[in-house]
């Protein structure tokens, strides 16, 4: 006769069970769980029963785990170690990386507006600078409305009159001229037998320098 020899048969508990068993041993409810760690109480039972798939895809679900566990008591790595074993097993794809590639890819696109708009800024504040440069150091606008360039006349003196920008100096053969506050300026110059050269200019500050030049011949 064959002596039967029994075999202890290990159960395993499956971590679901014993987070609630550790629930369970508390005297804890669900709801005054829930309060303490600030997680629904829906999601906690979807951790009891093992059904990652009613908990929020990527970290957010794994920190759930991590601290339901850590407030009873228990290992929360071997648990986390335990759900990542259950998640490869049921799914080809960890929900995890998943999530996180979403979550980079949604980080990145405002990151490429926000680079946008400031290489814009700049752009303009550069554009506005150049165009800024460019009007002090042009010279400025000047017209002559009299007199009429190759004159040839009998007086002693004419009048020289014209119009460039307010903020601009005016010279007329060496002499300063008053403008009013929209350019305006008139001088008479007094003039010589023979060649006469009215040499008019304009500059600002900072500014290069306008020149127009009138000969008036006098007999």
């Amino acid at each position: 006769m064959i002596a039967f020899i029994p075999k202890k048969i290990n159960q395993t508990e499956n971590w679901g069970d014993k987070l609630r068993q550790a629930r369970y041993s508390k005297k804890l409810r669900i709801e005054d769980v829930s309060k303490k760690i600030n997680i629904r109480p829906e999601y906690l039972l979807a951790i009891e029963d093992e059904r990652f798939d009613k908990l929020p895809a990527g970290l957010y679900g794994k920190n759930f785990i991590k601290e339901y566990a850590s407030f009873l008591g228990l290992n929360a790595k071997e648990i986390l170690k335990n759900w990542s074993s259950q998640i490869t097993a049921t799914s080809e794809e960890d929900p995890f990386s998943r999530k996180i590639l979403a979550r980079h890819k949604f980080i990145i696109f405002p990151k490429i507006i926000r680079n946008l708009l400031i290489a814009a800024a700049i752009a303009i504040c550069f554009l506005y600078l150049i165009f800024y440069f460019k009007k002090i150091i042009l010279p400025p606008q000047l017209m002559i409305i009299r007199p009429a360039a190759n004159l040839a006349l009998t007086g002693t003196s004419i009048v020289v009159s014209g119009q460039t920008e307010p903020e601009a100096e005016i010279k007329i053969n060496g002499e300063i001229v008053l403008n009013n506050h929209n350019g305006y300026f008139d001088q008479t110059v007094n003039l010589k037998k023979g060649l006469n050269n009215i040499i008019i200019t304009a500059k600002k500050k900072y500014s290069r320098e306008q020149t127009i030049i009138r000969q008036i011949l006098v007999d």
